[in-house]
């Protein structure tokens, strides 16, 4: 069995080595997934100087349009502190999904470990259900703009994801 491939088992791990976050995806890099990370990466670019956030993606079965428009404005804010953010070990099928949204365009990956060797020290599991379900729609709404600023053939393919995703934020508050 590939690992990560039973069903509700997304996780990300994480590692802070030297001036390098190490973060791998396990199972899907979903909406499930994508708050926690935004997080995580927030607080970490904060408190440690880091000048590179690795995302190990060699376990990663699949990518929703949620968690790529994550890392499309994580990368950007990460850029503007002089950070990088790069994936490796990311599947064929992955970079196709990247391609197909534009996100392709504002993050360097590379389907190897390119240099970036992971840590000796384990990894520690972030938790990944510690987000209420405005926080996911709001991170979902700002993931999905970031999609249609970076790409406008994006618009209507998100158009009415948006617009729910606007109504659900409201019936929230």
């Amino acid at each position: 069995m590939i690992p990560g491939s039973e069903q509700g088992t997304d996780d990300l791990q994480a590692a802070i080595a030297g001036d390098k976050v190490f973060i791998r995806v396990i199972g899907r890099g979903s909406f499930k997934v994508s708050a926690t990370l935004k997080q995580f990466i927030a607080e970490v670019s904060e408190d440690h100087p880091i000048s590179t956030v690795v995302i190990d993606m060699g376990e990663c079965l699949g990518l929703d349009s949620t968690f790529m428009g994550v890392l499309a404005g994580l990368s950007g804010r990460l850029q503007q502190k002089n950070q990088l953010l790069e994936l490796i070990n990311l599947s064929e099928k992955n970079q196709r999904l990247l391609t197909t949204l534009g996100v392709d365009q504002v993050i360097s990956y590379y389907s190897d470990e390119h240099g970036h060797a992971a840590p000796d020290q384990s990894a520690q599991s972030l938790p990944t259900d510690t987000a209420t379900k405005k926080e996911m729609a709001e991170t979902a709404l700002q993931a999905h703009e970031e999609l249609v600023q970076l790409c406008e053939e994006n618009r209507p393919r998100f158009k009415r994801v948006i617009e729910y995703l606007k109504a659900d934020i409201d019936r929230l508050d």
